[in-house]
């Protein structure tokens, strides 16, 4: 069993809860049903489990409850248990198959009885396209792939290890060399395997590669299944599907911003159509559905970052860098087993860094002008309003960085670090602040 975070956060909910249900979301394949099931393993005398997806009988069922008590009379019917008051926890996943079951959410807390867990995968842009939205009736938790400290975690690495580095990390202090040489090992081993749960454990499973590519690509496909299943019209089909595809590609270029003429090379999409109002649709998808990553273009890297963001250029990462390495060709991963020190794995590290800092909690931008260069990632900090650049290189060279010149020259952004976040050690050289490239999910 993978360990997650998240069961810490459910187990959260569950002691300080009032008259909240809680609602787990993510993209497919994250670990979502597999983590509420554990949680409820030992901690509730009854378990039941009602899946929209593997049993769509269920929803005529519960769409024909009259109220509360025979909504209960059904649900103890589909799962043939007894509900025992105080120690029972009702589990409704798959919900994007029922949304509706959410607006029952707020007379099912009224009747505090049970505990209730909905769980479901971002699918479309609307969540779920409910009718009424349980306001105050719902606790909400996002689950992403694995991050690297779990990924650690699940590789063996003893917790005190994690810590000592994460320590240092928040210090600004150089991790001691043998944790680091240690995670950066890991770091390469993440980049092949990534967070995604069945490949993660294929791979702990066998030490196949040729098992973990398979794993990797059953999940590429049903991703791309699940935007046959849920676009409403065969256009957004061609366009959703091209875009995806591309991801990889895309991001394997110099210039990692998406452009629009890549697309038109498989005929899916007509050169007509190469226009962000044609296919804004189809971002706005694979974003809410979690499976792709858009990283929005800043006009100005000032705080509140979302009020100078500019939707029409952007980045796409896909939601997995194992996910990402599997697209990629078979010589890259060769590399990365190989340890090799002269190659420039950009696109991976931009990857698995957008991952880290969206599972940490931070949205995600980037900072482009024509006069003062590019900058992969800026951060804020909500509560002091601070505002951070973040430079990734993976490269030898990593000192090397005009455009983060460019902007702390510029007084008037006032930014409160510019950090690098590379192969090297902790380190501090004048305005700049070197940090390990696993240390992205500690950046506060």
């Amino acid at each position: 069993m993978l360990a997650r975070t998240a069961a810490d956060r459910i187990a959260k909910w569950a002691s300080t809860k009032t008259s909240q249900g809680l609602l787990v979301t993510g993209a497919r394949q994250v670990g979502k049903t597999t983590t509420v099931r554990e949680f409820a393993r030992g901690r509730y005398d009854t378990f039941v489990e009602i899946n929209f997806l593997e049993n769509p009988s269920a929803v005529d069922v519960i769409s024909g409850a009259w109220n509360t008590s025979d909504l209960l009379l059904r649900i103890s019917a589909l799962s043939d248990k007894e509900l025992v008051p105080g120690r029972t926890l009702v589990f409704f996943d798959e919900i994007q198959e029922f949304g509706d079951i959410l607006t029952w959410a707020k007379f099912l807390e009224e009747r505090s009885d049970y505990d209730y867990v909905f769980s479901g995968s971002l699918l479309g842009v609307d969540l779920f396209g409910i009718r009424s939205w349980p306001v105050g009736f719902l606790d909400e938790l996002t689950m992403f792939p694995l991050t690297f400290e779990e990924f650690a975690r699940a590789c063996g690495t003893a917790t005190s290890v994690v810590d000592i580095a994460r320590e240092s990390i928040e210090r600004r202090e150089a991790v001691p060399d043998f944790v680091h040489k240690k995670l950066m090992d890991l770091h390469a081993r993440y980049l092949l395997v990534g967070g995604l749960p069945e490949p993660l454990q294929r791979y702990l499973d066998t030490n196949d590669m040729v098992a973990l590519r398979r794993a990797h690509k059953g999940v590429f496909d049903l991703y791309e299944h699940d935007i046959v299943r849920h676009m409403r019209d065969n256009e957004g089909i061609r366009f959703t599907q091209a875009v995806y595809e591309s991801i990889p590609g895309q991001l394997n270029k110099e210039n990692k911003r998406f452009k629009y003429s890549g697309l038109a090379r498989d005929g899916r999409v007509h050169k007509g159509d190469l226009r962000f109002s044609r296919m804004e649709s189809s971002f706005d998808w694979l974003g809410a559905a979690g499976v792709a990553l858009p990283t929005l273009r800043l006009d100005e890297p000032r705080f509140p970052l979302g009020l100078y963001e500019n939707r029409a250029s952007f980045k796409l990462y896909l939601n997995d860098v194992g996910l990402l390495m599997s697209r990629l060709s078979g010589e890259a991963s060769l590399k990365v087993l190989a340890g090799r020190s002269d190659v420039n794995y950009g696109s991976p590290y931009e990857n698995f860094v957008a991952q880290e800092l969206l599972a940490s909690g931070h949205g995600l931008f980037y900072y482009a002008n024509s006069k003062r260069g590019e900058v992969d990632f800026v951060i804020e900090d909500k509560a002091s309003g601070n505002v951070s650049l973040v430079e990734v290189k993976s490269g030898k060279s990593y000192k090397r960085h005009v455009a983060l010149s460019n902007l702390l020259a510029v007084g008037d952004y006032q930014i409160a670090e510019a950090i690098v976040l590379c192969n090297g050690n902790v380190e501090r050289e004048g305005d700049r602040t070197y940090l390990p490239i696993y240390a992205a999910g500690w950046l506060g």
